[in-house]
């Protein structure tokens, strides 16, 4: 398995009650890029997309994607480091299953892809600090 990073972004801080600075942002999965509708089931076959628009958000950043496997087990992680200049920026991480297929151009699924499918997590902290996480399905049909 692997993870594609793409650089992007721009970040907002917006104090909450607490007087802590929250930054302000979107996160989304999805499986394409060019029409990127907000979907919760993916085939092992497809790149999982975290998408993500940061908004109001200066300076150097780093923001991580944990991707947990229906095990609860950590399985990847990707780091996207960027430096903000804008009022709004956009970007993605991804997550992608490799040597799903079997050799020799086979339509057949390999018997290792059994372990990816079921319930997953990604866990997404900004320059150390968790923001949220979300949950997706993977079949593999």
């Amino acid at each position: 398995m692997t993870i594609i990073l793409s650089l992007w972004m721009a970040l907002p801080a917006v104090p909450n009650a607490a007087g802590v600075d929250v930054p302000s942002y979107t996160l989304k999965l999805v499986k394409n890029l060019v029409e990127p509708k907000p979907v919760r089931e993916f085939d092992c076959r497809e790149k999982v997309y975290l998408m993500t628009t940061w908004f109001k958000v200066r300076g150097p950043h780093r923001v991580t994607a944990r991707w947990f496997n229906p095990e609860g087990m950590l399985q990847d992680e990707g780091h996207l480091d960027f430096v903000a200049q804008h009022d709004q920026t956009d970007g993605w991480l991804a997550l992608e299953f490799l040597n799903v297929e079997n050799p020799a151009g086979s339509t057949h699924l390999n018997a290792e892809v059994a372990k990816f499918y079921g319930q997953w997590k990604v866990r997404v902290l900004l320059d150390n600090n968790f923001l949220e996480e979300r949950e997706f399905f993977v079949r593999c049909k």
